[in-house]
């Protein structure tokens, strides 16, 4: 009989340590080396962001447009992205949708003026005048902080777009305020 209990006893230990095992959470999927911040914490319900316009940091015109669709697990359902630099002549396109490009995370939360940020992460196809396309990482985040999102000057509306790898056309637009067009949280 007592070995019975022993051996009764170690199943029980080994049972527990399986189970305590098996609840772990997973280890996190590591995000692409672009620097821009994740502000979120928690994921909010199903999101659609959209948005074009422009922007001008440091005094370089770059235009845009995107649309993204992500389901209750901010997974992003589709969506797509499109930037033109226009002083390097430089196009960026990542889509879910589209080869060579892809959208693979996204994330929403309130924005520091108090409206509805966007965040989305993936690889964006990049072609510099005529060259030939090339895939970096890419982070955008887009706020829409209210209506109109621009206007005479600036608007309230931001966005930010950031893109891996040294090289010409490359780097970050910094949090910028829309010099014309809108971003709608919906």
């Amino acid at each position: 009989m007592p070995k019975r209990r022993k051996l009764t006893l170690a199943a029980g230990v080994l049972t527990a340590a399986v189970v305590g095992w098996a609840c772990e959470p997973p280890e996190p999927v590591a995000a692409p080396e672009v620097a821009g911040p994740l502000f979120h914490v928690g994921c909010p319900a199903a999101k659609k962001f959209t948005g074009g316009g422009r922007i001008d940091p440091g005094g370089q015109k770059i235009t845009f447009g995107f649309n993204i669709h992500a389901n209750n697990a901010c997974e992003p359902l589709k969506g797509q992205l499109q930037v033109v630099h226009h002083p390097t002549q430089s196009k960026y396109h990542a889509g879910t949708t589209s080869s060579g490009g892809s959208i693979t995370s996204f994330s929403s939360y309130t924005s520091p003026e108090g409206g509805e940020c966007g965040e989305f992460r993936g690889t964006v196809r990049v072609k510099h005048g005529s060259g030939d396309w090339h895939t970096h990482d890419f982070f955008v985040q887009a706020c829409d902080n209210g209506e109109p999102g621009s206007s005479p000057g600036t608007g309230p509306d931001t966005f930010w777009m950031e893109v891996s790898g040294s090289g010409f056309g490359h780097g970050s637009t910094g949090r910028t305020p829309l010099t014309g067009g809108n971003i709608q949280a919906h």
